[in-house]
Parts: structure tokens; C-alpha cells; sequence
């Protein structure tokens, strides 16, 4: 599985190409169903967006609230419903804007001999919190895709520019190992700062080395577990990325894995907890911050 990601600025563009409806491009509705929605009233794509705007609204400083991501897996891998839903869910959660938090839609496109989704994220959330970052996605993505490839039983798509040292099947171990221990960590409630986080990972036998500069700023991390030394950028957390890891609020991470065996094969499009219609614009503007 690898992830490809753009942001901008256009909500209503972004889903409706989403849902297969922008004129030109030979798509039916029906070619792209919707798999997942969260913290947005369902309806058409104009009226989806007009619902993440209006959240999107209330940050001034996010100019580029459109978060999009192509999960893609390999050709002739198979991908059931319920994984392409999982695997979705599980990415706004290691990228750090759960679907309990943001606003996601997802929908399926069958346009490709691979089975592929589309993410749509806004990245001011519904809570007040800051805003989903966009720095270092591109160290950041293929770690967390190959963690999803693992817990779903997915293959993973080889890497580009991989060297013939990162092949090393012990390297290769230990790599995953504490990128698998940071992720969990990370997501724990009573997670705090930084003395908190190597003497967690020394109980699993991982040291870690933190680089400060000469204000106190974290800059840079390394790892070694069995021997085997590791960058931060290596195991998808270097030294930025780790700070904001350590600095966001806790308690935003999602029962995964219990909501993954609760669900059938094939998952309902829309939750439970969505409100039955939409609420008219006057009423909307009252409850917007």
C-alpha cells in the first residue's frame, strides 16, 4: 500500500471529483461509492463541502483546509470492502486527525486495475484543536502505510530509492519493531514528554538519542535496538515530527481494533451517530464558534 497526498482549497472540487461526477472525465456516480463519512451531514458533494467549509471557517490561519489521500494497493491484490474502510479509518488515525476529531469522507474508485480510495480530510478539526500539519508527510506516509499493511494482512508495496542496506532482514526487523512501539506509545493517553518516551521504549530494550539545539528544541532523534542503529526518518518520526507527536492533546486515538472485529465484511457507508437531515443555515451559523 502506498499513500499520495495534496491539500487545498477547494472542498466542493475535491468531492466531487471524489464521487466521480466532474464533467470530462467519463465517470459515473455509481463508479465511486462512498465508503466512509464522519462529522459531516451526508448529501450531494456540494453539500458535503459546504459542511467542512463552514468548519474549515472557523481557523483563520488554515489557508489550505483540503486534505486529500489516494490509498493504493497493488495490482491483483484483492481488498475487501471492509479493509479499504479499515485501512482508511486507520490512516486519519496515525496521521493524527482521527474520524472521531475530523471531517472525513471517503469514496472508492474503480477506475484503475487496482483497488484504490480516496481520503478527504479537513484539517481543522470539529473540537477547536490545531490543525492537522502538513510537514514531513512525505517521511512520514510510508511508515505508517507499511504499520496498516501489517495489522490488516495486507500487502505492502515496495519502496522507491530503497538502498541495498535497508533490505537487511535485521535491520529491517528492528526498523519496524520501534516504528510499530513509537505508534502505540504515541497513541497512549497518559503519554507526556520526552524522558516519558525513552524510558518507555527502554523497557523494550530500544534506546533512543534525542538532538536539541541551543534553545532546548528537539531537532533530532535516533534509534538503536539489538545492535542495530536507526534514524528518526527511517521509522517514519524525525525530530519536528516527534515534538508535535509529544506536544498534541492525548485522547484522540480510536478503538481499532475492537471496531475492526465488530464490523461485518461488507460496512454501512454512513454512521450511526449522523443527524437524519440537515439543519438549515441559520441554525448552522449559530453553532459554529
Amino acid at each position: 500500500m502506498i499513500a499520495k497526498t495534496t491539500t487545498g482549497s477547494d472542498f466542493e472540487g475535491a468531492l466531487t471529483y471524489g464521487a466521480g461526477q466532474r464533467q470530462g472525465r467519463g465517470k459515473e456516480p455509481g463508479e465511486a461509492p462512498l465508503l466512509v463519512v464522519a462529522n459531516v451531514i451526508p448529501g450531494s458533494p456540494k453539500e458535503m463541502a459546504q459542511d467542512m467549509q463552514a468548519v474549515a471557517a472557523r481557523s483563520k490561519r488554515v489557508q489550505k483546509p483540503v486534505w486529500h489521500t489516494v490509498l493504493s494497493w497493488k495490482a491483483g491484490e484483492v481488498v475487501s470492502q471492509a479493509q479499504k474502510v479499515a485501512a482508511a479509518k486507520r490512516y486519519c488515525e496515525l496521521m493524527g486527525a482521527p474520524i472521531d476529531r475530523h471531517q472525513v469522507v471517503v469514496y472508492e474508485h474503480r477506475d484503475k486495475k487496482h483497488a484504490h480510495v480516496h481520503i478527504y480530510l479537513n484539517r481543522v478539526p470539529i473540537d477547536g484543536g490545531p490543525a492537522l500539519r502538513t510537514d514531513n508527510n512525505f517521511y512520514r506516509q510510508p511508515a505508517i502505510t507499511r504499520q496498516i499493511s501489517q495489522e490488516l494482512g495486507m500487502d505492502p508495496l515496495p519502496e522507491r530509492r530503497r538502498s541495498l542496506k535497508a533490505l537487511d532482514p535485521t535491520k529491517e526487523a528492528a526498523r519496524q519493531r520501534v516504528s510499530q512501539a513509537l505508534a502505540q506509545l504515541l497513541r497512549q493517553t497518559d503519554r507526556a514528554g520526552e524522558q516519558w518516551l525513552a524510558l518507555q521504549l527502554q523497557k523494550l530494550a530500544i534506546e533512543i538519542r534525542y538532538t536539541h539545539d541551543k534553545g532546548g528544541v528537539l531537532r533530532g532523534v535516533s534509534f538503536e535496538m539489538d545492535g542495530v542503529a536507526l534514524r528518526g526518518q527511517e521509522v517514519g518520526y524525525k525530530g519536528a515530527q516527534l515534538r508535535e507527536a509529544l506536544a498534541a492533546p492525548a485522547g484522540a486515538a480510536m478503538e481499532h481494533k475492537a471496531e475492526h472485529e465488530a464490523r461485518p465484511e461488507v460496512l454501512p457507508a454512513l454512521p450511526q451517530t449522523l443527524p437524519p437531515q440537515r439543519p438549515k443555515p441559520a441554525r448552522r451559523k449559530g453553532h459554529e464558534r
